[in-house]
């Protein structure tokens, strides 16, 4: 492997630190209104974190962003306030900025209690099912099964560009497709035309999976299924269940088929499935450790004061100090807030992809990862992860519905606006090189696409037909019973 190479660039600004101690945010409880130049003061903190703590800032500059222009535009639209609303301020930011910023993770909330608000930066894309299923023959579409008992099995099917609304669907069976819709927007129904009569077929999503934490390990003959439904902990026993994951490799090595359950898994660390991934390819503890501590893709992270201090409240906050990766960048960051507090700068520091070449790895069996759209940040790294390491021979499958899709700008820090108590959340890491690079990466709010699209209920049935088990009524017994509990 070559090492990375590293590229740096200062800039001076004039530092500002940003409240991010989020303990400190009941005193907001009951604010409801700020004065005009409270406002002011709080739309320049807003600012300054766009553009000295942001990682997306030349990404929303690309879509037209001037900052400066957007800033004096609210000032003159309020000027005539005495106060203003928080509610109404959170409301002007996001309309002003959002057309700039598509970022997930990127949102503003409320501090108040009484009146909560929460704005992202995103637009949400979701699969629609309905209940027809579709078979094709000599380029005609007919019904092959419907819940609608009005709908003839065999009828024709009239649907202008109708291949965009079919998904295999192997839990009915070779060739079968079911008619959905991928949409931005909520849907109830489609309108098709069945046998030349004019129907509107009701249309449903599949929510997320939202248990609490959960990891365990099953085995069923050559199988092992995983639960890893968190990459982060709230107590020493949720910690010590992470790492148990981390270092479950060995346990599962000897399975022709790993069953990696992420559904509901909304980020945190991705340290622990890239520990996981690596002692299953290289199987030999050194050459994963070595892989692990050398192993970068193409990033870009931003420094100023406001995001170093920010960040180190967040990595000791909600990380697992004890991960080599954690431990570095908290090194990093107290040497950088000494370094940013003695002089007024940003730094960006930019990293090249480290030259690796993937070889023939020592698991050869298939990867099923099941998602839901509750998948998100680093649950989203397992993928990418997944398919770094086992690229040969369609190794991984992902089945179940799109991610969240909020994997472009990452490490999250936070603040809020000193007067309105206002929380801003952003990423001060840019990833964008190496999503953009990613055939299964789709962009912001659409995410990673499965190979096959399935409702939990048709979980069972669709791993065996991809897997040519649909015989094997105790391997069927064994999923439904962990799927559908």
């Amino acid at each position: 492997m070559k090492f990375r190479r590293k590229y740096t660039k200062k800039e001076n600004i004039k530092n500002i630190i940003i409240p991010y101690d989020l303990e400190s945010l009941s005193k907001y409880d009951e604010l409801e209104e700020i004065s005009y130049e409270q406002m002011k003061n709080d739309l320049e903190e807003f600012c300054y974190i766009l553009e000295n703590c942001y990682a997306g800032l030349d990404a929303a500059k690309s879509k037209g962003l001037n900052i400066e222009t957007e800033k004096n535009d609210i000032f003159t639209l309020l000027k005539q306030n005495k106060t203003i609303k928080i509610s109404d301020f959170a409301e002007i930011i996001y309309q002003r900025f959002s057309p700039y910023i598509l970022d997930t993770h990127f949102s503003i909330e409320s501090s108040n209690k009484k009146h909560s608000f929460y704005y992202r930066f995103f637009t949400p894309y979701r699969l629609y099912f309905s209940d027809l299923y579709v078979i094709k023959h000599d380029n005609i579409f007919y019904v092959y099964e419907s819940a609608d008992e009005a709908i003839k099995i065999g009828s024709i099917i009239q649907l202008k560009n109708i291949d965009e609304y079919l998904y295999e669907y192997p839990a009915k069976g070779k060739n079968i497709y079911r008619l959905a819709l991928f949409s931005d927007k909520d849907e109830s129904k489609i309108s098709i035309k069945i046998d030349n009569k004019e129907l509107n077929l009701p249309l449903y999503r599949e929510p997320s999976n939202d248990e609490a934490f959960s990891y365990y390990i099953k085995y069923y003959n050559n199988v092992a299924y995983i639960r890893y439904n968190r990459c982060c902990f709230d107590n020493d026993e949720e910690k010590e269940q992470l790492q148990k994951f981390s270092n479950s490799a060995d346990e599962c090595r000897n399975k022709d088929v790993i069953i990696l359950d992420v559904r509901g898994n909304h980020g945190g660390a991705d340290g622990y499935s890239l520990q996981f991934f690596s002692d299953l390819y290289f199987n030999n503890k050194k050459k994963s450790e070595k892989f692990i501590r050398k192993y970068r893709s193409s990033e870009k992270w931003i420094y100023s004061v406001s995001s170093v201090k920010s960040a180190i409240y967040s990595f000791k906050k909600y990380c697992d100090i004890s991960l080599p990766e954690v431990k570095k960048a908290l090194d990093k960051f107290t040497k950088l807030e000494l370094k940013l507090s003695k002089k007024s700068q940003k730094i960006i520091e930019t990293s090249a992809k480290s030259n690796y070449k993937f070889n023939k790895s020592s698991y050869n069996g298939k990867i099923i990862i099941l998602t839901d759209k509750g998948v998100a940040s680093s649950g989203e790294s397992v993928l990418e992860q997944a398919y770094l390491f086992f690229k040969e021979k369609n190794q991984v499958i992902q089945i179940g519905t799109n991610t969240a899709g909020c994997a472009s700008f990452g490490n999250l820090t936070f603040y809020h606006l000193s007067n309105s108590g206002l929380q801003v959340t952003c990423g001060f890491s840019d990833f964008t090189k190496k999503v953009n690079k990613s055939n299964q990466f789709n962009g912001e709010g659409k995410g990673f696409y499965p190979n096959y699209w399935c409702m939990v209920n048709d979980f069972g049935k669709t791993i065996a037909a991809v897997l040519n088990q649909t015989d094997d009524e105790g391997f069927l017994s064994f999923i439904n019973d962990l799927l559908l509990q």
